[in-house]
């Protein structure tokens, strides 16, 4: 009746169409039929009888059904029809396809209504039902057509494990004379529970928490097993012996509760009390084999169930309050800390919740006072540890972290599971061969144990298998994006990191171009660094300021932005901003590099090769990339800086070493100078004079070369940049730099004194490093 207005609504939600009063209306009209086959006898009038089995028969009221129904089929086909012929990227255009061809075919499921009508004609409905689920799953895959997570290959490897492991023994008790369809979900409940004490005591046992929630649920699994077995028993006496075992289990509850919100409450003054709970438990336990706890069995449609003996109201009263002050302080733990601490506050909420859910499965008592309703307690328990799971997971409520003495503890908790274990398996052999054969469970025990244990390694076996076998392409991917996510920060030139990064992405992607932006401090702006494509000058020349749109909203966000995802799910105008931003930059997708929550820049992957969407495992692959390459960058992007800043160190000693030799300069070309002036004055009055022009000659080639070698030697000292080595006399070395520190220690009054050894060797060193060295 809600299918043509659900797949409206569906088809409107898909397509990024508003078209809120049509789905209300469409809603209501289906509401307004479905009162009419429940309240008329107009609607379905009778069944038919076919070759293949009975059919409905419709009257007069199914007309209005038909126009509703294939009015809005139509519509929906119309939409689909206008948006395939409006969708510009080929990825839309394919989405659109799929899912049209998908439901058109799934409409000649509509065939099922010629029956109704007295056509005899099988409805084969199921087959076209069945096309839309494999076309969808399939768009799914490959084209991203919803956002969900993809994880087949843990499903069918956990599948085929679960199945392994509970289907042989429910498939013996559902053959079982015995087992009915009211003992068994108990039973389900039951395996849940022990599963959820089992893992939580296994991943840290020698947490207090941890092994007291473990023997609450042993006494839930004692209780739940119990019900099974009373259920299941088709004699009086066999089940007041179960009702009975059932309480070895009940009677505990009380104490272990209030010692687990004790405990996990960190509450240290309440040991006495807890002795008294588990003394009063011990006194109820061993009224159990007496009738004043249990007096005989009520037979309800259900089968049968113990009848509260003389001391009974007793202990529900002890029960109901010892667990209700238990609720109620954790509820006072959650209130205390809720405004000091908010993970600890979160810890306690969910607890809190979980257990008043379990709470809930004291309506198990009220059939023991006779009242005739079905037990649903095993419903509120199994909520309750799934619940608990979840917030350990989600939360840590109670601790899972590995200890570091695992090794040690778990023999001893598995050899105190067995115990437990080993009567369950036990009393199931009783169930099904009518006796007690130690020997056999003992067997099947051993069995279990070694099929556990190879199925663990069998269980990864089959993921990777799995995995390989149905996504070989995304698992080659993931090998590929693994390994050069681990090598990735042994590269420290920036440049061999950005070509390495974005060969990788157009490589595993198969991306037509990469651009690697990246943060420039000086200028305050995201510039391109590296561009790999068929034309790397495209984009490439796009500087963002780091206030500008997409920067920020990276910056904020810090998740991978799919520009087809955001054409098709924008609303606000900045959503609309963001995708102009994204054109700009010609992104069909862009990678954020965050790294100590700073962008230090980003990726923008152009257009496929393949008209394929990115799918969950492709961001997911990209996030790991993004993540490693985020680290190298900074690394390399700091490893730079360091290089820089070494050079501006070492120019900066070369100046400083500049000035001395500056004002050595000065001082040592003025002498040559003033003797080159001397003589040029003179030169007008004696230039007849033989001797004086000899000597001028000389004197002035002597000064000139002085101060060429002078001029040299700075020249060679400000442009020198790297180090050469070769053979030089160190002497000669520390001549020259007394040129330039004379002049400077004359003006501050200093002798300087030398003292050098005449038979030095020649060393192998860098002159300008050296001079350097002695200058500073």
């Amino acid at each position: 009746m809600y299918i043509a207005a659900a797949f409206y609504a569906f088809s409107m939600a898909f397509l990024g169409l508003q078209r809120p009063r049509s789905i209300r209306l469409g809603y209501a009209v289906a509401s307004l039929l479905a009162a009419s086959i429940l309240l008329t006898d107009h609607f379905v009038t009778g069944v038919q009888e076919y070759w293949w089995g009975h059919y409905p028969r419709w009257g007069a009221y199914s007309i209005p059904f038909f126009f509703y129904y294939f009015g809005y089929l139509g519509a929906s086909f119309i939409e689909y029809f206008r948006s395939y012929q409006k969708a510009s990227s080929p990825i839309k255009r394919n989405q659109i396809s799929h899912v049209l061809i998908a439901f058109l075919v799934a409409s000649l499921g509509s065939v099922d209504f010629l029956p109704t009508f007295g056509y005899e004609f099988y409805p084969f409905g199921y087959l076209a039902a069945f096309f839309l689920f494999c076309v969808l799953t399939y768009a799914i895959l490959r084209y991203r057509l919803m956002d969900i997570s993809i994880v087949i290959n843990k499903g069918v490897a956990y599948s085929l494990l679960l199945c392994v492991i509970f289907v042989p023994s429910y498939l013996a008790i559902a053959v079982s004379h015995r087992a009915t369809l009211y003992s068994i979900p108990p039973l389900l409940a039951g395996t849940i529970i022990f599963a959820s004490g089992l893992w939580t005591v296994f991943k840290n046992p020698r947490a207090t928490t941890n092994r007291l929630f473990g023997l609450l649920c042993l006494s839930l699994c004692f209780w739940l097993f119990g019900i099974f077995m009373v259920y299941s028993s088709p004699h009086e006496t066999e089940a007041l012996f179960w009702g009975k075992f059932i309480y070895v289990g009940v009677v505990f509850i009380p104490a272990v509760f209030s010692q687990f919100c004790a405990n996990f409450l960190q509450s240290k003054r309440e040991k006495n009390l807890t002795r008294l709970n588990y003394f009063i438990s011990a006194l109820f336990a061993f009224l159990i084999s007496t009738s004043y706890l249990i007096d005989g069995q009520y037979k309800f449609f259900w089968g049968y169930y113990p009848r509260a003996g003389l001391l009974h109201p007793l202990f529900l009263v002890y029960f109901l309050w010892v667990t209700s002050l238990s609720l109620r302080k954790l509820y006072r733990g959650f209130q205390a800390a809720e405004g000091q601490s908010e993970p600890e506050a979160t810890r306690i909420k969910f607890a809190f919740l979980a257990f008043t859910v379990g709470y809930a499965a004291c309506i198990d008592f009220v059939q023991s006072y006779g009242i005739e309703f079905y037990p649903m307690g095993y419903l509120f328990v199994t909520l309750m540890a799934m619940i608990i799971c979840y917030a350990i997971l989600k939360f840590q409520v109670m601790d899972i972290a590995p200890a570091g003495t695992r090794t040690h503890a778990l023999p001893y908790g598995y050899a105190l599971m067995l115990i437990p274990f080993y009567i369950v398996v036990l009393m199931l052999v009783r169930l099904f061969t009518g006796s007690t054969q130690y020997l056999l469970a003992g067997i099947l025990v051993a069995l279990f144990l070694i099929f556990s244990g190879i199925l663990v390694n069998l269980q990864r076996i089959t993921e990777k298998a799995v995995e390989k076998i149905l996504f070989r392409k995304t698992h080659d991917a993931y090998e590929t994006l693994s390994a050069f996510s681990k090598a990735l920060v042994k590269i420290l030139d920036l440049k061999t990191l950005s070509e390495e990064i974005e060969r990788t992405l157009v490589t595993v992607l198969g991306v037509e171009t990469v651009t690697l932006y990246l943060f420039d401090k000086e200028k305050d702006v995201y510039a391109p660094v590296s561009t790999y494509g068929p034309d790397p000058r495209t984009g490439g020349r796009i500087r963002l300021a780091a206030d500008e749109e997409l920067p920020r909203y990276l910056a904020m966000g810090q998740a991978i932005l799919v520009r087809e995802e955001m054409e098709h799910f924008s609303r606000t105008e900045e959503q609309r901003a963001l995708i102009d931003a994204l054109r700009r930059v010609k992104a069909d997708v862009c990678i954020p590099f965050v790294n100590k929550n700073a962008l230090i820049g980003f990726c923008v992957l152009g257009p496929r090769s393949t008209p394929q969407m990115y799918s969950d495992q492709d961001l997911r692959l990209l996030t790991m990339l993004a993540q490693a390459a985020a680290i190298a960058l900074d690394n390399a992007m700091l490893y730079e800086e360091l290089k820089r800043s070494e050079s501006i160190v070492r120019r900066t000693d070369r100046l400083r070493s500049l000035e001395t030799i500056a004002g050595g300069f000065a001082h040592e070309v003025r002498n040559p100078l003033t003797s080159i002036k001397t003589f040029i004055q003179l030169t007008p009055e004696r230039k007849d004079d033989p001797e004086f022009i000899g000597q001028f000659s000389t004197v002035v080639a002597e000064d000139v070369a002085r101060i060429e070698r002078l001029i040299q030697e700075i020249l060679d000292y400000a442009r020198y940049m790297q180090p050469k080595f070769q053979e030089d006399d160190i002497n000669v070395i520390v001549e020259s730099c007394l040129y330039f520190v004379r002049f400077k220690a004359d003006s501050k009054a200093a002798l300087v004194k030398k003292d050098l050894a005449a038979d030095l060797p020649s060393v192998l060193l860098d002159r300008q490093q050296i001079k350097q060295v002695l200058l500073n």
